[in-house]
């Protein structure tokens, strides 16, 4: 008897070729398991028919074929006529020009929360509290705006246009189940994104803390996520702020930039060599984190508010991982210091 291995077979996930229309041209054993039919009667017929068109499985669909590279998500929920019950899967697509696309789909992995997982069951309450961020400047610059100040109009509009803005990405990429440990990477101007968190940040909490900048201007621009940075720093100057305005006298918080150099990242136990970074600190002069509070201030859905810090520092702890950076946190009464190190990469090679 002669038979023909087909390794692809072998694999324990389900594998999916899809041409540019969106068409299935073949499928391993484990694809026609998920799917609910055999090769045969897959091939040539729309993916839509096997899967139903509001899954966010094809919106990734549409970002590998906008020329965006390998694309990767967690937790992606998808559903059809032979898939029920809610199920989540984790996604892998890679473009095969001129073919169309590689799909790898496998049952989504529990994630530990340590390293900042998000869930399906939490995606919308995550959803809900980060969207309450930008919505506090834009509340905070309308209710400005009303004094009017003449001088101060221009860059409060421009505070609502940026926060409005940010909140439509934002909304629309987590609604697709794109979370923060898939970066669109970029260069950017990272002061000017800190400044935009400042100005959100004084137009929300109405001049009741005092907002100082620290940077050094020989900084080059960094590679990474602007919106997803964004989020992250916002959420730590927002704690801080709410540290600040509990500090007794003058409340104050301060974000600096500054090289660091001697800088080892490892993502085994193995140490990568050491390199340059940038470092981003935010500090308070708050009450301070208590130990105890330090030691899950991370994880998902804990919450130290009492404290002056919130569940949005899950997502920061998503963020920095995903941007292969690290966190330091150093507290005591009347100090504390966030230090974000990112790892200086120019682009996507380096």
């Amino acid at each position: 008897m002669n038979l023909t291995l087909n390794l692809s077979d072998l694999a324990p996930l389900a594998l999916l070729q899809i041409d540019n229309r969106r068409r299935i041209d073949a499928a391993n054993t484990e694809a026609q398991m998920l799917l609910g039919h055999s090769e045969s009667a897959l091939r040539g017929r729309s993916l839509s028919e096997f899967v139903y068109h509001d899954s966010p499985l094809f919106e990734l669909l549409d970002r590998v074929f906008g020329q965006e590279g390998d694309v990767s998500a967690h937790n992606v929920a998808i559903s059809g006529p032979a898939i029920t019950g809610g199920r989540a899967f984790d996604v892998k697509l890679r473009p095969t020009p001129p073919h169309g696309v590689i799909m790898a789909v496998t049952d989504a992995v529990a994630r530990d929360p340590s390293h900042g997982a998000v869930g399906i069951s939490g995606f919308g309450r995550i959803l809900g509290h980060e969207v309450k961020n930008p919505l506090a400047g834009i509340t905070g610059a309308a209710q400005l705006l009303l004094r009017g100040a003449d001088e101060e109009q221009s860059s409060l509009l421009n505070v609502i246009r940026s926060e409005a803005g940010r909140i439509e990405r934002l909304v629309t990429r987590l609604s697709a189940f794109e979370l923060f440990s898939s970066p669109r990477k970029d260069l950017f101007n990272i002061h000017e994104l800190l400044d935009k968190v400042l100005l959100s940040e004084e137009a929300a909490n109405g001049g009741k803390i005092t907002l100082k900048r620290a940077y050094d201007p020989s900084l080059p621009e960094i590679f990474g996520d602007e919106d997803h940075l964004h989020e992250a720093f916002q959420n730590i100057v927002r704690n801080a702020a709410e540290a600040a305005a509990e500090a007794e006298g003058n409340g104050h918080v301060t974000l600096q930039t500054a090289f660091e150099t001697g800088f080892a990242f490892s993502k085994t136990r193995n140490a990568k060599r050491l390199q340059r970074t940038i470092r981003v600190t935010v500090e308070d002069n708050g009450k301070g984190i208590p130990t105890r509070s330090r030691e899950q201030m991370f994880d998902m859905f804990a919450s130290t508010k009492a404290g002056g810090r919130g569940l949005g520092l899950s997502v920061v702890s998503e963020v920095v991982a995903a941007h292969e950076g690290r966190i330091k946190v150093e507290s005591r009464p009347g100090q504390t210091r966030f230090s974000v190190y990112l790892p200086m990469k120019r682009d996507a090679s380096t």
